[in-house]
């Protein structure tokens, strides 16, 4: 029964990419778009590949600090990795939490290595490592395009969207905010989703430096990859303002983490076709920015694909999945 829901969620989530896919390529001009990546200048998409690696790497820094609160020791280059492993399965995965799945499983078992430490007690140390690096990571992109939205009122975001992002980021803040309360009213319930928060607040409640430095790298590495866009828009021979990429970039990548299609495919294209629109970009453009950038991240994934098969000996990823 659990098999045939997943199949039948993963075939929705297929037909909304197709669907989103195929209405796009029916709005462009096929000529015209197959001249405007034929005319790319590559010497910023390899520059863009160069950023967009060092952007994860950072990431992958991120992450070893969220961890430590934890207990858990690895090396960040271990850390590191597993990181790439996590984007490479990110993007070549189904689903968008196959990276996470894989990411867990490599920290749990290294930290089952330690004979003191129980295997569940390891997974659910590791998946809440990935669960607050990828929280953290989220918060700070929306945050980021709250930031834009209001130091730049000039771009002619439609007005629905500038109180969504305002609202999401205010409602983070708040709650932010709020956690250490929370602990206080968390009922006495063995619901291994409230056992979670319980450790996540217990854990962060004494080791709470780390939360502002995982968001500052968070704001590191988002404002680098809005700075990736005007790269991007160079490599189109496209004029895109920072303040404009500032907005943009965020507001694309909310929209396209919503668990409605695979992985973002038709989401991620249509926000940027419908966005650089209001600056004066035109549709074909606007697809060949969002391919690009997908191809970017792509390349890049690909090294976590070699250092999977490196690692190819161990167990599939699923077998934690269930414990998590």
């Amino acid at each position: 029964m659990k098999n045939r829901k997943s199949i039948l969620l993963f075939s929705l989530k297929l037909l909304v990419s197709v669907g989103l896919l195929g209405y796009l390529v029916t709005r462009i001009d096929g000529e015209q778009f197959a001249h405007t990546l034929a005319s790319a200048n590559f010497s910023y998409i390899a520059l863009a590949l160069v950023i967009y690696l060092g952007t994860q790497i950072v990431s992958a820094l991120r992450w070893t600090v969220l961890t430590r609160p934890l207990g858990i020791s690895t090396p960040y280059k271990d850390l590191a990795v597993y990181y790439f492993i996590g984007m490479f399965f990110n993007l070549f995965a189904p689903s968008t939490v196959g990276g996470d799945v894989s990411r867990v499983y490599y920290l749990a078992r290294e930290q089952s290595k330690d004979h003191r430490k129980r295997a569940s007690g390891s997974t659910v140390h590791a998946a809440v490592s990935v669960l607050m690096d990828r929280a953290i990571g989220m918060v700070a992109l929306i945050w980021l395009g709250a930031v834009g939205l209001l130091l730049f009122p000039q771009y002619g975001v439609p007005p629905a969207i500038r109180v969504l992002t305002l609202s999401l980021a205010a409602g983070f803040l708040i709650g932010g905010l709020l956690l250490p309360l929370v602990r206080r009213v968390l009922p006495e319930d063995v619901h291994p989703w409230v056992t979670k928060l319980r450790f996540i607040l217990t854990s962060y409640r004494k080791g709470w430096h780390v939360i502002p430095q995982a968001i500052t790298l968070s704001f590191m590495v988002h404002l680098v990859q809005a700075w990736m866009h005007v790269i991007m828009g160079l490599a189109l021979h496209l004029s895109l303002p920072l303040s404009f990429c500032i907005i943009v970039y965020p507001l694309v990548g909310t929209f396209a983490a919503l668990p409605i299609s695979v992985n973002g495919f038709g989401l991620r294209e249509g926000g940027y076709i419908f966005l650089l629109a209001l600056i004066g970009i035109n549709s074909e453009e606007g697809i060949a920015f969002g391919l690009l950038l997908f191809l970017i991240v792509a390349v890049d994934s690909l090294i976590g694909g070699v250092l999977f098969l490196v690692k190819k000996g161990s167990a599939p990823a699923s077998t934690v999945s269930a414990e998590i």
